[in-house]
């Protein structure tokens, strides 16, 4: 085998030029959501199976399904790399991402995640490397470096290349996480206008649209851009869930139910990890609005039961373990509360947010539930400003703060719940569900006046629409 450089430079082990070009369109697919990435992948290595990178990208696509089963196949992969590299002469580049998936098979995102910032200083136009700092940037709870490793490399990469728009979506998604959302929605649609396609990018203003409340123009942005990021991979259905929110605040609860319905859990059985993370803090969002969801939790469970061994992102594995509990399957549920707390005592990056918050709050969704609710608010408590560490991002992690609010309500501490009613509403003043709440916690309380205003402001919310 030799090397070959595709268009950006970067030198590739393969047997032919074509197959570093092939690997360019691989990252390029990978970077878009587009639906065809395995099969770019899978015909590269049926044309050149010994090529370093191809097999250590196939690692990699094992590793973001997020699931026990497919992380046992990229931990093969990994320990057949030492022999490939040395037999076909592979370069430094590859051997470092190698070193990265051996890190991340290991349980060690820090690590890995290090070796790709590091692979991207001496290679900044690499691709992979960059979009797989993001992701576990963005699954380690670290929006300002996921913000900043971004901001780093944009300025080294010429806008005219083809891949240039996915770049100013991630940095604008790393700004939105930070905070910063007059930033990100500039560059988020910066990036849509150059290709409306780009579902991160589309997701990135939807994300600033949720976060500064700008109901209507959330609906507008996301179903005017349909046609476009509708054809990405199951990544779409993440962007159907953003609609959901907004309707949720609309109190449109039949377009919820239906959007779920169509999309949501159209292709729940292929078992990627964002769309049981869709369903079940939806499915929660909507019992806690006082809807009637009927058995829907029912037709999450084959799946979740599939899990509860998992040992790869304690973000996705509460949203398994929230369908087992809200579905009834208590055995299961048991099962996967003792695998995490094992998990917990473990070393690797998961393990260690495991045991700072992830363990707390599987027990406190289990205590919501059997509606224990003053525990439920003991245990989670203490640990809700913990919640960035377990990853997702702001909009997915709030299901939690909810739950912790609504069993707050719930529970005989009413004085206690009044205080985080009162402090959700400093940041989600246009909330009509935070509104409702807090209105119940203030007639509980016997203050009338006041309970009656905050009725009225949740209405009108409602009725404004």
């Amino acid at each position: 085998m030799k090397q070959y450089n595709n268009a950006d430079g970067l030198a590739f082990t393969a047997t032919s030029s074509e197959s570093a070009d092939a690997f360019s369109n691989f990252t390029s697919a990978y970077m878009g959501f587009r639906r065809d990435t395995g099969a770019m992948l899978k015909a590269l290595m049926d044309k050149d199976p010994d090529m370093p990178m191809a097999r250590c990208a196939k690692g990699y696509l094992a590793k973001l399904i997020g699931s026990s089963n497919h992380s046992a196949r990229a931990r093969v992969i990994s320990d057949d790399m030492g022999e490939l590299l040395s037999r076909t002469g592979a370069n430094e580049r590859e051997y470092a991402h190698a070193s990265a998936l051996a890190y991340w098979c290991a349980g060690d995102l820090d690590k890995a995640t290090r070796v790709w910032e590091r692979i991207l200083l001496d290679y900044p136009l690499d691709g992979l490397a960059l979009r797989l700092a993001h992701f576990t940037h963005f699954y380690s709870g670290d929006p300002r470096t996921m913000r900043d490793s971004m901001a780093s490399i944009i300025p080294l990469w010429s806008p005219d290349h083809r891949d240039y728009g996915f770049l100013l979506g991630m940095y604008a998604f790393g700004l939105e996480e930070s905070g910063e959302y007059q930033m990100a929605e500039k560059y988020g649609r910066m990036a849509v206008e150059r290709n409306p396609a780009d579902a991160w990018s589309v997701h990135s203003v939807a994300h600033v649209l949720e976060m500064t409340e700008r109901t209507d123009e959330g609906i507008q942005w996301v179903m005017g851009l349909e046609n476009s990021w509708s054809s990405v991979n199951n990544f779409r259905f993440h962007l159907y869930w953003h609609r959901c929110l907004y309707h949720l605040e609309r109190g449109e609860f039949t377009t919820v139910l239906k959007l779920y319905d169509e999309q949501i859990v159209s292709d729940i059985e292929s078992d990627f990890y964002l769309d049981i993370c869709n369903a079940s803090s939806l499915l929660w969002r909507l019992e806690m609005f006082g809807i009637d969801i009927g058995r829907r939790w029912e037709s999450l469970l084959d799946v979740a039961r599939r899990h509860v061994n998992d040992t790869d992102l304690i973000f996705v594995s509460l949203h398994y373990l929230m369908a087992l509990i809200a579905g009834g399957d208590r055995e299961a549920a048991d099962r996967m509360i003792s695998n995490i707390k094992e998990w917990s005592t473990l070393d690797g990056t998961q393990a260690q947010i495991c045991a700072e918050s992830g363990l707390t709050l599987a027990h406190g969704l289990r205590l919501a539930r059997a509606g224990r609710f003053a525990e439920a608010v003991t245990t989670m408590e203490p640990v809700r400003y913990k919640l960035d560490r377990i990853g997702g991002s702001r909009a997915q992690r709030d299901v939690f703060h909810m739950i912790l609010l609504d069993a707050a309500k719930s529970s005989s501490d009413t004085l206690h719940a009044r205080a985080l009613f009162a402090e959700r509403l400093g940041h989600k003043a246009h909330s009509s569900w935070s509104w409702k709440g807090y209105g119940e916690v203030l007639t509980t309380l016997g203050q009338n006046e006041q309970a009656q205003i905050a009725r009225a402001k949740a209405a009108e919310l409602i009725t404004r629409f």
